[in-house]
């Protein structure tokens, strides 16, 4: 779904109250303005009229942005450091295998873990 412009969104309230609140004649008004796969579906009219309703605003809200991470000395240490446990930890618990690949069926039962 695209978002609507506020000049779109003043011609669906336009058309809205022309049509004496009605949702289904406001979307057969829009008929003539807007192709078949870009027309604003008669949810979207709903959903605006009920905003323009509530706030009674056309414009966008604005969205707040994320906080971005702050990367600092410490904590890129702190990372590192549980990178290298962790990678040490993972590496303890896989056993090497020698040889060439055809040789690694027979080696197999070899590093069989006991539990």
């Amino acid at each position: 779904m695209n978002r609507l412009t506020p000049e779109q969104r003043l011609q669906i309230v336009q058309f809205y109250f022309e049509n004496n609140g009605s949702v289904r004649n406001t979307y057969r008004a829009l008929r003539p303005f807007y192709p078949r796969q870009i027309r604003p579906s008669e949810q979207l009219i709903r959903l605006t009229m009920k905003r323009f309703h509530t706030t009674f605003t056309l414009i966008d809200n604005s969205h707040p942005q994320r906080r971005r991470t702050v990367r600092t000395e410490e904590a890129i240490a702190t990372i590192c450091q549980n990178r290298s446990i962790e990678t040490r930890y993972i590496y303890a618990r896989i056993p090497l295998r020698t040889g060439t690949p055809g040789e690694w069926s027979s080696q197999s039962s070899q590093f069989e873990f006991e539990g």
